[in-house]
């Protein structure tokens, strides 16, 4: 009842799909992939890629996706392995649906860190 109303006051949230690859507008025009993780009242935990595309991807190898760190590569663009971010936050990032995936258990520890430590969205 309570989140029907605020959904008609506040606008209906979309649809994340847990597992989901979606594509992402980065600042330099190209895109980034990212996978949701989880979905909760608060916010979307998403994993994201280094892989960069010239264009929106309309379709996304698996296979290729990689997280480069903070010491690998000059020009390689970072990657996050868990980032809670909140629903308003994500919805201005435009991310675009390209696949559905499936998240296996180790994508989750860092997800897992985070609920057991009680962390916050950014």
């Amino acid at each position: 009842m309570i989140g029907g109303l605020l959904s008609k006051i506040f606008g209906a949230r979309p649809a994340w799909i847990e597992g989901g690859l979606y594509a992402t507008r980065r600042e330099d025009g190209s895109y980034a992939a990212l996978k949701i993780l989880k979905t909760d009242a608060q916010g979307v935990h998403v994993r994201t890629y280094s892989n960069v595309y010239p264009q929106p991807p309309t379709r996304i190898d698996e296979a290729a996706l990689y997280m480069a760190g903070i010491h690998d590569g000059d020009g390689e663009h970072l990657g996050m392995g868990h980032l809670p971010v909140s629903h308003a936050s994500f919805s201005g990032w435009g991310a675009v649906f390209v696949q559905r995936s499936t998240v296996a258990g180790d994508e989750l520890e860092g997800y897992e860190m985070w609920r057991e430590a009680e962390g916050g969205y950014f």
